[in-house]
């Protein structure tokens, strides 16, 4: 067997990972490791409260919102693109989205979530409702937001660690192992 297929045990469930993958995360398995950080855990809380509570988005705070909608946005746009993000549940936020883009000082990605927008719904508000929201895509190509996909992908990410400073900040998460911090 190669080193490359060589497994230890998670040290934490027991799980099989890869050596190598296993000594990037202080033995854990990529289950145990993302549970240790703070950030992911805190998302998946909110996931979970905007799914699952009577009240959703609305139960959350002003900065537990904004964190959720701006994380939200960063990982559909990661996973699929501009039309995957106005496609999905996410492009009912955009007008949060693009006033927390303002207050985050990242005008790059503003700009292009803006030119995202007027690609697809010209000069009309992006309609909340979903099926409405899909029945005006209907008209949009994925393709024609390829260019401002990729100039997304080729930007420096500045919205993460602003993303982290602001749990920080408005006490959404205490405190982050070792690893995190330098990071």
């Amino acid at each position: 067997m190669s080193t490359l297929d060589e497994k230890v045990l998670c040290v934490e469930c027991g799980k099989p990972v890869s050596v190598k993958l296993a000594s990037k995360r202080n033995g854990l398995c990529l289950r145990c490791s993302a549970n240790r950080n703070p950030f992911f855990v805190l998302y998946s809380s909110l996931i979970d409260r905007v799914c699952h509570a009577p009240e959703g988005f609305e139960s959350l705070s002003e900065a537990a919102k904004l964190y959720y909608a701006l994380t939200l946005f960063r990982n559909e746009i990661n996973n699929g693109g501009f039309h995957q993000f106005f496609f999905n549940s996410s492009g009912s936020y955009y007008d949060l989205i693009e006033n927390g883009l303002g207050t985050f000082d990242d005008p790059q990605t503003r700009e292009l979530l803006h030119r995202a927008k007027e690609v697809i719904f010209a000069e009309m508000p992006v309609p909340v409702d979903m099926e409405v929201r899909r029945e005006r895509m209907r008209e949009c190509a994925p393709s024609n937001l390829d260019e401002l996909d990729q100039r997304f992908y080729s930007m420096p990410d500045t919205l993460t660690p602003k993303l982290k400073a602001f749990a920080r900040e408005r006490g959404l998460v205490s405190a982050e192992p070792a690893s995190e911090q330098q990071g």
